[in-house]
């Protein structure tokens, strides 16, 4: 019986101790669950020690990335070799100064930098290069200048100042564009607007059916913040003129801008007769499907045919003096030295520069030439000469001379080794003309330079050789957006200075997914979590693979295929325009194109039916000539900020860039 008793209070324990664990299991499962997952680790830890510590590893994995990783955090880039290209300096030589040549020069005043003077100091280029830039400005000349200068005059002497002012402004803009790293701004800035001008069009869309009406509801969606330039061809034009007024300061030789003739010419030529027409290029849709169609194109690019032509420096040859009389535009510095009222004022003039130095140098070497000319030449005589072309050497060739004039590195070799006799007295005749030619022109400006009288009318022509309303308007884009500032009264929200949250080509392609494509929730997802994953990687290699194709495009033969595209896109007006039925076959091909360009996996996972629509809606888009002239006008504002970020400083005091700038 005592047994019996002892069983029974066995199994009435174990059934309390059985309810105290479920009640405990009920209100603390996690930790029941982790106490059982213990004991059986506990029990089997001795023979299946490695599968549990599997489980325990990938346990700890997904608390840890958990707790560490958010939708911002980002894996580096895998592709270590791929590092971002570094800027180059404007100047190879830095800001050295055109005088003496030192980095940092403290004596001379800020405006005899050499970026001031001399851009295309060191700068060379391909000889076919060369050829084909040299081609094109003189055609500029030939068109806009010479139909007009000739019944004037023969003198050659303007037409030669406008060509070194040519080169000047050409020399610049190589120089800038070197320093610019082209391929993130196509991925950091150019991009990012493209995506907002996307956004427009794909509500416009929404709005309306048929593409008919797409360009006019993407117009009133863009409301008041449509650039100034798309108001009308006058507002174009005007625009054009007040930015390129604006670039003067940066594109011309010092003080070139107190002529007022020069520069109302080369505004008027620059803004109406090259500008214009070019950005009327660029827009038309025609035109945009055939870049198109460039860009998708999957054959190889065209190899050289021709070895690589010879370096040669930029532009010399175009702008060599081609003027064989005597100008009144020009002072000599004979004429200088025989006149002392002139003299004087000269060296007034230097002395401002801080470069009287500069015309000692020149002086010395006029008495030098007069007496190594003599044909009887004593020996002491000769050595009296050696002497002084030491002297010479010492004072405005050594780095330490307070007087050091920078020369061409032949010239001072060959004065080192005293090879005077024979080549010398040439080579300085024509190195002190070199150096003096600028102060001597800055001279003579200051002397001449009246202000226009304030009742005398502007120069509006859009060229000299054009009728206005033919240049001015035409069929394509008629009046632009025919707006007026009156007529825009609703604000709409501004698409260029809200803040824009994708950032890199990455978030690009998924903005374009979601807003073009409209790819489901479930790939938006896994879209989402691969961002952390490969975003870095991707727009590493993207940077990458623009600057080798960047790389292809400036090869000496493509260069010169663009140039020519461009010299018959401005120049070239005889031409016959293509015809509707070409312009259609070629947009005809361009759709088959970006549908096929799209990769099928992509249209199996959002349809084939969103995959046309999306399509469709981006071909659509660049088929409107106004909307394609907007998107222009705004990537040309920003790639004119990159290459002149001076004009920062001065859009806070005027507004006459757009306003998304």
């Amino acid at each position: 019986k005592m047994g019996c008793i002892r069983a029974y209070l066995q199994n009435i324990r174990r059934r309390i101790k059985l309810d105290r664990l479920r009640e405990l299991g009920r209100q603390y499962p996690v930790f029941c669950f982790l106490l059982l997952v213990l004991l059986m680790s506990t029990l089997l830890l001795n023979r299946y020690i490695h599968i549990i510590m599997v489980f325990w590893s990938f346990l700890a994995g997904v608390v840890t990335f958990y707790c560490s990783l958010g939708p911002e955090s980002l894996l580096p880039n895998i592709f270590v070799s791929i590092k971002p290209k570094t800027k180059q300096e404007l100047f190879p030589l830095g800001h050295s100064c055109a005088v003496c040549g030192k980095i940092k020069c403290k004596r001379h005043r800020p405006t005899l930098l050499l970026e001031n003077y001399q851009p295309w100091l060191d700068l060379k280029v391909p000889s076919k290069v060369d050829a084909s830039l040299s081609e094109i400005l003189e055609l500029v000349l030939e068109n806009f200048v010479y139909p007009w200068y000739r019944d004037i005059t023969d003198d050659e002497a303007f037409v030669d100042e406008l060509r070194v002012t040519l080169r000047f402004f050409a020399a610049v803009l190589v120089r800038r564009t070197q320093k610019v790293d082209v391929a993130s701004l196509i991925t950091q800035k150019l991009l990012k607007v493209s995506m907002k001008h996307i956004e427009i069009i794909s509500k416009a869309r929404q709005k309306v059916k048929n593409t008919e009406c797409l360009q006019q509801a993407a117009l009133e969606e863009y409301g008041p913040d449509l650039h100034v330039a798309l108001r009308s061809r006058r507002d174009e034009l005007l625009y054009l003129r007040k930015l390129t007024e604006m670039l003067f300061p940066y594109i011309l030789p010092p003080k070139a801008t107190d002529c007022r003739s020069l520069t109302l010419l080369i505004r008027e030529v620059l803004a109406g007769s090259v500008f214009l027409p070019s950005m009327d290029y660029l827009a038309d849709p025609d035109t945009v499907n055939h870049l198109i169609l460039i860009f998708i194109d999957n054959s190889p690019p065209e190899e050289a045919t021709e070895p690589t032509s010879t370096l040669v420096p930029f532009l010399q040859k175009y702008s060599d003096i081609r003027n064989k009389k005597p100008s009144v535009l020009k002072l000599e510095l004979k004429e200088i030295r025989e006149q002392q009222d002139l003299l004087f004022r000269f060296m007034n003039f230097l002395k401002q520069e801080g470069a009287v130095h500069v015309l000692q140098f020149c002086l010395a070497v006029e008495e030098f030439n007069d007496r190594i000319l003599c044909p009887e030449l004593s020996d002491s005589e000769k050595m009296m000469l050696h002497e002084e072309v030491k002297k010479i050497y010492e004072t405005y060739c050594l780095d330490e001379s307070v007087d050091k004039i920078r020369f061409d590195p032949f010239i001072v070799e060959e004065i080192r080794n005293r090879k005077i006799i024979k080549s010398v007295p040439s080579k300085l005749i024509k190195e002190k003309g070199q150096h003096l030619e600028p102060f001597i022109q800055s001279f003579f400006n200051s002397c001449e330079s009246p202000k226009p009288k304030p009742s005398r009318p502007e120069l509006t022509i859009l060229s000299p050789t054009s009728e206005n309303d033919k240049k001015l308007f035409n069929d394509l884009f008629k009046n632009n957006a025919n707006r007026s500032e009156l007529t825009e009264k609703r604000h709409n929200q501004n698409y260029f200075m809200e803040m824009i949250t994708v950032e890199g080509v990455y978030d690009y392609l998924m903005y374009v997914g979601r807003v073009v494509f409209h790819i489901p929730d479930w790939l938006h997802h896994l879209l989402m979590g691969g961002r952390i994953l490969f975003k870095n990687t991707l727009e590493a290699y993207t940077d990458y693979y623009l600057q080798y194709k960047l790389n292809q495009v400036v090869q000496e033969h493509r260069l010169v295929s663009l140039i020519t595209l461009l010299r018959d896109t401005v120049f070239c007006e005889s031409s016959p325009p293509r015809s509707a039925q070409d312009k259609q076959k070629r947009a005809k091909k361009t759709f088959e194109e970006m549908m096929s360009y799209i990769p099928d996996c992509l249209g199996k996972c959002i349809g084939e039916e969103a995959k046309y629509e999306g399509v469709r809606l981006l071909f659509d888009g660049l088929q409107q000539p106004i909307l394609n002239k907007q998107l222009t006008y705004v990537l040309l504002d920003i790639a004119i900020q990159e290459l002149f970020p001076e004009l920062n400083k001065v859009q806070k005091e005027t507004s006459v860039m757009a306003p998304w700038m």
